[in-house]
């Protein structure tokens, strides 16, 4: 998962047709996706694009205000000088369901805590654990990652190297390493920093595996966030959360997954029984 203004009081029209102009966003503020100008509504002078006619739909309950904050800050993103570092859309987030300091259930103390560090999203069961996790962030990502290597590891779909398409074995054994709380696999080291180098192009080939591989035995037909058929809303839409696919009737319910993904699977696998 990745990541989470003085406001205007004017009156604005908000029509759902299509507009002419530039958006100023690329991506769709409801599910991050890129956007389709087919779907787009204009806020005062500005045009607003989104990935799908739900997300649109989700964009005109927001009241004014947020919709002025909202065209305000992605036209002072669009003013800063463009950032080289590769930024991966899909990203998952933390997937485990227990507190990395205490080992205690997320909601034991109240309710979870969500932080982001070092650009990956952790979970937490109360305010105090966040400082406690930063004292030594080296071990304990290192702990979670052995977690979530072994949680992801099941539903991994390819026995070869993500870089070079060998055998994971083919040097002795695989490499398995979590980036962007996602499991990759390498058949070693050097392909290891290869992946870290620029790994935008295979997480798009592993998302495709991940597709090819569970698409087939998927046990739902209907979406679980929005309840109706898959193809309800010009889906389904193929989402990835680690080395699972989610099928959703649009992208604009791909919020909802990331906030309890594991609700997401749960009843994904109690529909495989």
């Amino acid at each position: 998962m990745k990541l989470f203004i003085t406001l205007l009081l004017v009156v604005i029209a908000l029509p759902t047709l299509v507009f002419a102009g530039e958006p100023v966003n690329e991506t769709c503020p409801i599910s991050g996706e890129p956007v389709n100008a087919d779907f787009s509504a204009q806020v005062g002078d500005d045009a607003v694009a989104f990935c799908c006619g739900g997300c649109l739909k989700g964009f005109n309950k927001w009241d004014d205000a947020r919709k002025i904050a909202y065209v305000a800050e992605q036209k002072a993103a669009n003013a800063k000088p463009e950032i080289t570092e590769v930024v991966i859309s899909v990203k998952a987030p933390y997937l485990l369901d227990i507190c990395p300091i205490t080992g205690k259930k997320l909601d034991s103390m109240g309710g979870e805590v969500v932080e982001v560090i070092d650009g990956r999203e952790v979970r937490f069961c109360c305010a105090d654990c966040p400082s406690k996790f930063k004292e030594d962030k080296a071990s304990n990502f290192k702990k979670i990652d052995a977690l979530m290597i072994e949680q992801q590891l099941p539903y991994y779909p390819i026995t070869t190297c993500i870089i070079t398409g060998d055998e994971l074995g083919i040097h002795g054994g695989a490499v398995s390493f979590i980036y962007g709380n996602r499991l990759f696999r390498t058949c070693c080291n050097d392909c290891k920093g290869e992946f870290l180098a620029d790994p935008t192009e295979y997480v798009i080939e592993l998302d495709e595996e991940i597709v090819k591989a569970q698409l087939k035995a998927y046990p739902l037909t209907y979406c679980i966030i929005g309840r109706g058929p898959l193809d309800g809303m010009g889906g389904p839409d193929h989402m990835i959360v680690g080395t699972r696919l989610v099928e959703l009737c649009c992208g604009g319910c791909r919020a909802k997954v990331l906030k309890d993904p594991l609700a997401a699977f749960a009843e994904i696998d109690k529909a495989s029984k």
